[in-house]
């Protein structure tokens, strides 16, 4: 019991600023006993977290592991043999696997999403053979003509239906 009217007797003497002090101190004491307590459980759950190795992260690393052993290889049959060979992916190699005797004249040249988009002029196409532009015969029917023949097609249908 003495113990308990001394610390009264040693409170009763102590000014407001005193106690103040006092208690923000033990506050402060107790917040950093908190802080430490919790580094030191976030930190057990980082090894915990390491060490653990989820389903998804075995199956990656099977995946992984799996593909550096050995190269999948494709069997093909004659057919799917003789198609791959007659493949034809470009313009390019079209014309290049049929031996055309033109080829094209290209305007301007750009690259776009990895794309190289070219823009072809037509009036201007290259006999390889020799350096002569190709003559292409136009037949071109007159405006009358054709509506004239247009007339004749309406009536048809008329008769028709």
């Amino acid at each position: 019991m003495k113990l308990f009217s001394d610390i009264w007797e040693f409170l009763k003497t102590l000014n407001f600023v005193d106690i103040v002090f006092f208690f923000a101190v033990l506050i402060l004491m107790v917040l950093v006993v908190t802080l430490i307590y919790f580094i030191k459980i976030n930190n057990d759950e980082e090894v915990k977290d390491k060490k653990e190795e989820t389903a998804e992260m075995k199956i990656v690393r099977e995946i992984q592991e799996n593909l550096g052993k050995e190269e999948p290889t494709v069997n093909f049959t004659e057919y799917e043999k003789d198609q791959e060979d007659k493949a034809i992916i470009s313009y390019d190699e079209l014309l290049n696997k049929n031996n055309s005797k033109y080829g094209l004249n290209y305007e301007k040249e750009e690259v776009q999403d990895d794309f190289s988009v070219k823009k072809v002029n037509l009036d201007d196409l290259v006999n390889k053979n020799s350096e002569e532009v190709p003559k292409v015969d136009v037949r071109v029917i007159s405006f009358a003509k054709e509506e004239a023949f247009l007339q004749a097609l309406k009536q048809l249908q008329k008769e028709l239906g």
